[in-house]
């Protein structure tokens, strides 16, 4: 009779679990800064033009649904779109749906040049509803700005941003709290939030109340603790070891304080990381060391 009663016990616990697997959705989410396919004397030099093949390959690999691309400028100014390529490129592998926001500004390989800005892509498999941009409030004016695009999930909202933050804590600090946060914040309400992107400041969860001078910059981790205190999660920290590959790092040439600059952030109810890691390095062929892709996987109840 026990023996009965652990067996129906042990399926009901089974049933319990597939129907709750029944009810989620899964979610993988990649952040990436290409490395500014407008600096053509240097890729003209190392690869012939910039890889394109090269880089959707990399892309697609781990399968994500939601690629989040910082400095998608010009690629052959002013005639080519390297976003264009890009989404020539990926919609014919099921990334159907797009958006692209070029910043004003001459941040970029041609300071003198409209066809700068570093530009933000975002790229999904799942339709997108709508589209957010900016780059200015009254009080301050980011560099590069936030791009932010609504999908629905299980029947829920789903708002994902992708955001580059400029150099140095001067700057970096009230892009977030003036413009970014402000921003998302008005647009998303109570729905699940993912935030992305190259934030070029260390994550507030490993270097809490710190700054550090690195060349020509200060970095704090002021500017990533603003979205700590606005109820955003750190995706790598928050994970137990058994749930994140290697060390997190995506950019292994800086300093230990700014090798984890490119994060991915969430909150909002029904929204939890099962998995995050730094992809490798892209431009090995070249001896070129810079950003490295981010992984989360995520679930949605």
């Amino acid at each position: 009779m026990k023996q009965l009663i652990s067996r129906f016990i042990l399926l009901l616990f089974v049933l319990l679990g597939m129907v709750r697997a029944i009810g989620q959705e899964n979610l993988r989410v990649l952040t990436f800064n290409i490395w500014d396919p407008a600096d053509i004397p240097f890729w003209e030099k190392h690869a012939n033009g910039y890889p394109v093949d090269q880089l959707i390959h990399y892309l697609m690999e781990d399968n994500a649904d939601i690629l989040l691309l910082q400095e998608v400028s010009l690629e052959k100014p002013p005639h080519q779109q390297s976003y264009e390529i890009i989404k020539k490129h990926l919609s014919s592998k099921g990334y159907l749906y797009s958006a692209y926001y070029k910043p004003n500004g001459t941040t970029g390989y041609a300071p003198n040049s409209d066809n700068s800005g570093y530009p933000l892509a975002v790229f999904s498999r799942f339709p997108i509803e709508e589209t957010f941009a900016t780059q200015v409030t009254k009080e301050k004016k980011m560099s590069k700005g936030v791009l932010g695009i609504k999908i629905r999930v299980k029947a829920k909202s789903l708002y994902i941003f992708n955001t580059h933050l400029s150099i140095g804590n001067d700057s970096t600090d009230d892009e977030i709290s003036k413009v970014a946060l402000p921003f998302i914040n008005k647009v998303t309400g109570d729905d699940m939030v993912i935030f992305a992107g190259d934030f070029n400041s260390p994550p507030a969860s490993e270097y809490p109340n710190s700054s550090k001078r690195i060349g020509d910059y200060t970095y704090s981790s002021q500017t990533t603790q603003f979205l700590l205190g606005a109820h955003f999660n750190d995706a790598w920290a928050i994970l137990p070891k058994g749930n994140k590959k290697g060390n997190g790092i995506s950019c292994p040439g800086q300093d230990d304080y700014i090798k984890r600059v490119d994060q991915i952030y969430f909150r909002g109810k029904g929204l939890k990381p099962t998995l995050a890691f730094a992809k490798h390095n892209l431009w090995d062929t070249i001896n070129l060391v810079d950003h490295n892709g981010v992984v989360v996987h995520f679930v949605l109840d």
